[in-house]
């Protein structure tokens, strides 16, 4: 197929001691320029009431050179991406004060979290294993896998000791055979997935799994005096944890949406909002755990990419319905794990019932929207035909 995707490629690589120190100093003047730039766009607002956009800001690069000198040793690319950063930041906000949701005014960085810069075009080459960084220099990646496509950007990440090279990649869509196979998952906390075929794909639980380590870890930050080499020391082990729960769970939602999509055609979920359900205080940890939102973007991803079909629908009363006779009642639903119908006695897993109503509804829903695609091109066809 013809259709363009872009897809991320994430490799490791060890610098050296010195081009440790200038990809340190480049995130610490990123950070300082993202600030000031950000400064001046409020300053110029609250006391002038003018809006300063990139291309006004973009202008002042060569004069920020000559005023400070280690602004010379930064590719120019880096500079600009970085005042990209503060203007797609106001667009996020303008856009969420027009949608009336809440805004968030984009805020200052700390240089602990000011932590990825990017070559958005050039100032990068790749040859073989080795990586060529303008102003930086050569460093060996760890391939773990083939880079497919043509690299458009190239972003350099720390991740709290680490360092990963980031590649955008532009490449074709590569189908999967079809297996005419169709299914209906519903997202749980007793079970992560549960299966309109019955099967299920258990929680793993990360964040439960290490809480102990967590409270251990958090306790030895709070004893320590703000500033001190031992709280330092603390969060940087605190840090390590909240990592290495991160990589699990995606390496768990990456492998559960592969199998999705290898084995079926035709994929239903939920359409959830996950932002109103972690309001509720009682489960917001554990939902935050199972990180429903991240699954479904990994997966629809991947669907994307191999020409597979991922298919939100309402989550409303599918868990009261009942899958036999299609009979709705909250008390169908006798306890959390099972549903009992009072109307004709059908009795099933109440997670494998929801599972079961959203695939139907999933394919009536789609099957609604292929029936209005064809009648509005048969009367594009039929007004063509008359003119």
């Amino acid at each position: 197929m013809s259709d363009k995707i872009v897809k991320a490629f994430k490799f490791h690589f060890k610098p050296s001691k010195i081009q440790s120190e200038k990809l340190n100093d480049t995130l610490r003047l990123c950070q300082q320029l993202y600030n000031a730039a950000l400064q001046e766009r409020r300053d110029a607002y609250t006391l002038n009431k003018i809006s300063i956009n990139y291309q006004a800001q973009q202008n002042q690069l060569p004069d920020i050179k000559q005023t400070n000198p280690e602004y010379k040793e930064i590719y120019s690319q880096i500079l600009q991406n970085v005042l990209k950063r503060v203007e797609l930041a106001f667009q996020g906000f303008f856009s969420r004060v027009k949608k009336g949701v809440k805004a968030g005014f984009p805020r200052f960085r700390s240089v602990n979290r000011y932590d990825s810069f990017t070559f958005t075009q050039s100032g990068f080459s790749l040859t073989g294993n080795k990586l060529t960084l303008s102003k930086i220099g050569t460093v060996k990646l760890k391939l773990s896998r083939q880079i497919i496509g043509k690299v458009k950007t190239c972003q350099i990440k720390r991740e709290i000791d680490k360092w990963f090279v980031i590649f955008t990649v532009e490449t074709s869509v590569e189908p999967l055979e079809k297996t005419g196979q169709e299914i209906g998952c519903d997202v749980g906390i007793a079970s992560f997935l549960k299966f309109s075929d019955g099967s299920e794909i258990e929680n793993p639980r990360f964040a439960e799994t290490l809480q102990k380590t967590l409270r251990i870890a958090q306790r030895s930050v709070s004893r320590n005096k703000k500033g001190g080499k031992n709280r330092t020391k603390a969060v940087l082990k605190l840090r390590k944890i909240h990592q290495k729960i991160k990589n699990c769970r995606s390496d768990f939602q990456h492998k559960a949406a592969r199998y999705l999509v290898n084995n079926f055609d035709l994929i239903c979920i939920e359409k959830l909002e996950v932002s109103n359900m972690m309001k509720n205080h009682c489960l917001a940890r554990v939902i935050a755990d199972v990180s429903w939102s991240s699954f479904f973007s990994i997966l629809k991803c991947k669907a994307v990419e191999a020409d597979k079909t991922v298919k939100e629908v309402p989550p409303h009363h599918t868990s009261q319905t009942c899958s036999s006779c299609g009979h709705c009642e909250k008390a169908n639903r006798k306890t959390q794990a099972d549903f009992v119908c009072l109307k004709c006695h059908f009795s099933i897993n109440a997670d494998e019932n929801a599972a079961i109503n959203i695939l139907a509804l999933g394919k009536k829903l789609l099957d609604k929207t292929y029936r209005n695609i064809e009648s509005v091109s048969k009367e594009s066809l039929t007004i063509t035909a008359s003119v």
